[in-house]
């Protein structure tokens, strides 16, 4: 298994039961930590299905800066499906770290994992997460998922839905760009 994928100014850290202790260390000390840790417990850990893990999680450097956390969770081996998502500490926002960091999810999905289509998406309301969406190359809007969700007043949200395929990224992405560190 690898440790990590790199690309441009970005490297994310596979986060595994080996080094959990180790990351949680780094994710404090920040005003945003206990959401940031509440988060890498209950979304980034590990998790197996049959014998396979299914979930990715990261934690992100943005050059030496940690920068937050990135997932690519396998929704089905058979249909070869997964979905990615990201949180990055408030004050690592706005600098590209999110639509930065699909190159190397997406390369993790396609290219080692065999995957065929990854989705992503965020609640309407959400304007800056939609803005980095449609930063990232091949991602298309598929459609509104109404009321998919709840939002932090409690009240469901409708979510849009992006996704890319596999042709999709093997006609947009250099996958020599991407290195994976062992």
């Amino acid at each position: 298994m690898f440790k990590a994928l790199c690309a441009g100014a970005i490297t994310l850290h596979l986060i595994g039961e080996d080094n959990l202790a180790e990351v949680s260390t780094l994710f404090q000390g920040y005003p945003d930590s206990p959401e940031m840790l509440a988060e890498l417990f209950r979304s980034y850990l590990p998790r197996y299905e049959g014998g396979q893990r299914t979930n990715f999680g990261f934690y992100s450097r943005l050059g030496s800066e940690l920068a937050g956390l990135a997932l690519l969770t396998v929704d089905s081996w058979d249909e070869r499906c997964g979905s990615t998502g990201a949180d990055v500490f408030r004050h690592m926002r706005g600098r590209g770290v999110t639509p930065g960091s699909k190159p190397h999810l997406f390369y993790l999905a396609f290219e080692l994992l065999g995957l065929n289509r990854v989705a992503t998406g965020c609640r309407v309301s959400n304007l800056s997460s939609r803005r980095s969406l449609e930063k990232t190359a091949g991602l298309q809007l598929e459609g509104i998922m109404r009321e998919s969700g709840v939002n932090e007043q409690g009240e469901f949200e409708d979510e849009y839905l992006y996704a890319i395929l596999r042709r999709d990224w093997l006609a947009l992405y250099d996958q020599a760009q991407v290195q994976v560190l062992a």
